[in-house]
């Protein structure tokens, strides 16, 4: 794709402007800009998942792609680079799909990308946009990077550090722990995706607060789920939101505003209040300079005076607090554990374990995503202790994991 001269030095400038120790990541983007005949390949097969796609100048990186219904080669595609926790482009592309054919996205998940380094994982990603750059015509302004838990901590990486994509669609997890991974200055939208029963829905929600600071363009969509790739649905009202974010036609923009207002009235009937009032501040923040809303600000402020809406935020700012305890409590000694593996107290894990699987009958629902919230939390930490991608542990240790994953998990 041959695009405008000064576009390519705009971008040329941006990377020499990097420390040297980012450039790497950068470098793809220059093959982009200057690629200008795409690599000749069969035809795929138009709205169907295709597996295993190989990644050119690699040994053995292959993706999965979904060329949407409405694909057409001699026009400039918009794209979603995807990045799957266990390299699984199959399962990464699927929750694409619905917004795919709503939106025209070209949709790419790597099969070689996964958990793990990210030095590791930088390098896989720029074989693939190499590849795809070279491969497809993309529209500059609507290339959108995604991921779920670890993936999602690499999409956000990758957008900080290049500030070439428009959007991230961050599910399930959301910053790395270093500093030039996290959205600061860059110029893209942030779209948090996570299930209330996420380990990282805590996270999640002090991120938004942090972007809410810095003023950076963002939203935190939250929906009834635990640790998974989020629905469909909810894949597509994450990209709803980045539409409305750069369309100016409140014609075209309507119909989203209508679609919202059906899904936060349905929430509201089946008593799910703290989803609506999300629901009603992402309508307000993102239509009120289109429309006119005097009536959603009426029933948002009424929702908010209600006795259960004030109930139900009352028990979840308990849970949440409740919760920082617990999982503080349990990570002291698990770290306190593992470096005396033999003296760990089993009994002592079962009994608070027991304590997270208590009767449910007796508390309220907010406490019951947190009980799942914790153990599920918990579960990974120990889990990753078992990884050599991640902790270097000795036989011992590695035998405290099984044993701890055991009561944490059993078997079924």
């Amino acid at each position: 794709m041959q695009l405008p001269q000064k576009s390519r030095v705009h971008i040329f400038k941006k990377i020499k402007r990097l420390p040297t120790r980012l450039r790497f990541v950068c470098k793809t983007f220059i093959l982009f800009f200057y690629s200008l005949v795409a690599n000749a390949q069969e035809p795929l097969e138009l709205g169907k998942i295709i597996d295993s796609v190989a990644v050119t100048n690699t040994k053995d990186q292959t993706y999965a792609i979904y060329l949407p219904t409405s694909f057409d080669k001699d026009a400039l595609s918009s794209i979603v680079f995807v990045f799957e926790p266990a390299a699984r482009g199959v399962i990464g592309v699927k929750p694409f799909v619905e917004a795919s054919e709503e939106f025209g996205h070209i949709i790419v998940c790597s099969n070689s990308s996964k958990n793990g380094p990210m030095e590791k994982s930088f390098e896989i990603a720029n074989a693939l946009f190499n590849h795809i750059f070279s491969t497809y015509d993309i529209k500059e302004n609507e290339m959108y990077v995604s991921g779920f838990s670890g993936g999602a901590r690499l999409a956000t990486a990758i957008a900080s550090l290049t500030n070439q994509f428009t959007g991230v669609i961050a599910c399930g997890a959301g910053f790395s722990s270093v500093p030039s991974h996290t959205p600061s200055t860059q110029n893209f939208k942030y779209v948090g995706l996570c299930g209330n029963e996420d380990m990282n829905y805590r996270e999640m929600r002090n991120n938004k607060v942090y972007l809410n600071r810095i003023k950076f363009e963002h939203t935190l969509v939250t929906f009834d789920g635990d640790h998974s790739w989020p629905p469909q649905a909810q894949i597509t009202k994450a990209f709803r939101w980045c539409y409305a974010q750069k369309e100016k036609d409140p014609n075209l923009l309507l119909p989203y505003l209508q679609k919202a207002i059906f899904e936060t009235r349905e929430l509201v009937k089946n008593d799910h209040f703290l989803l609506a009032d999300e629901n009603y501040e992402r309508i307000l923040g993102t239509y009120k300079t289109f429309f006119t809303l005097d009536s959603i600000t009426t029933e948002h402020s009424q929702l908010r005076k209600s006795k259960s809406y004030k109930k139900a935020s009352k028990s979840l700012a308990l849970s949440l607090e409740k919760e920082e305890g617990i999982m503080g409590k349990l990570r002291e000694r698990l770290k306190k554990d593992f470096a005396s593996p033999k003296k760990a107290d089993l009994g002592w894990w079962e009994k608070e374990i027991a304590n997270l699987d208590k009767d449910q009958k007796d508390i309220s629902e907010q406490q019951r995503k947190m009980f799942a919230r914790v153990k599920f939390g918990i579960f990974v930490d120990i889990y990753y202790r078992s990884q050599p991608d991640f902790y270097s542990s000795n036989e011992s240790q590695l035998a405290l994991s099984k044993k701890l994953l055991s009561i944490i998990k059993p078997k079924e």
